[in-house]
């Protein structure tokens, strides 16, 4: 059978809070038992100290941490990251590795936000070689992000650049999926033939706009993503990231909107 672990990001409630008791809590009252915690800066945030304090508070309230993002940000990596073999990303991402080996966390997710559409291919490419070279120690699965405006702008691209790395798989968004006007039921079953499905991020998005970061359900019906899920017998984590409708001062707000996927989800059979 199929072993969806359906959770959330902790980002989804950063508006509201960046304390992990609160965090835990809300998710606790959601009844969502698996979280995706996300990082900036792994030899900062993920010491001995901080991940077993972190790891401590969410056992307390039976929350599974079952993966941690690392995002390449602007205000970290002004020059890039795997573009800019001067930058010190290859350091932080074995650091970022060996804390999550350490503390049994099985999914490292990566999205590189700093890198550009523009980027130097050849740069990109040593990098992920290294990468995939530092992967092969880690016991769990490391996945790259892709997004509308990076150099792992589509399916297609991230594909392609990944094809060749054994340990190097891809973290389907749907939102960013949809916002390219993508099927994400046929790149699950694209990515699942090819052995490249690593992790899956869970939001909703109109064409052209990839940071809506809409509720699941919002505009397209999840009902054939989830069936494509259980027939292709995967076991797979499946977080909601909601940040972009998170911070929309209009909208209803972290609680409402992942409620609101969380009950599109259940409805769409998982």
């Amino acid at each position: 059978m199929a072993e969806i672990h359906l959770g959330s990001a902790d980002w989804n409630f950063w508006p509201l809070t960046r304390d992990y008791d609160q965090i835990f809590q809300y998710l606790k009252a959601l009844e969502i038992s698996n979280v995706e915690i996300g990082i900036y800066e792994p030899s900062k945030e993920l010491t001995k100290e901080n991940l077993e304090n972190l790891l401590n508070k969410a056992e307390n309230l039976n929350i599974n941490v079952t993966a941690v993002l690392f995002s390449l940000i602007q205000d970290f990596w002004e020059d890039g990251a795997l573009s800019n073999s001067r930058s010190n990303y290859l350091s932080e991402f074995e650091k970022f590795l060996s804390a999550l080996e350490t503390h049994g966390i099985k999914n490292a997710n990566v999205w590189t936000g700093v890198d550009l559409r523009d980027s130097d291919p050849e740069e990109i490419h040593k990098c992920l070689e290294k990468m995939n070279f530092l992967a092969a120690s880690y016991s769990g699965t490391v996945s790259i992000e892709y997004k509308e405006g990076t150099y792992f702008h589509d399916a297609e691209v991230t594909l392609a650049s990944l094809e060749e790395f054994e340990n190097l798989k891809i973290l389907l968004d749907t939102g960013h999926a949809y916002a390219l006007n993508e099927d994400p039921v046929r790149l699950v079953q694209t990515f699942h033939k090819v052995n490249k499905l690593g992790a899956i991020h869970l939001g909703d998005a109109e064409f052209g706009n990839s940071d809506d970061d809409l509720p699941c359900g919002r505009l397209h019906d999840f009902d054939l993503f989830v069936k494509a899920l259980q027939d292709l017998d995967l076991s797979v984590i499946a977080n909601f990231d909601l940040y972009g409708a998170a911070i929309d001062s209009s909208g209803p707000g972290a609680i409402s909107i992942v409620k609101e996927s969380l009950s599109h989800l259940k409805d769409s059979g998982l």
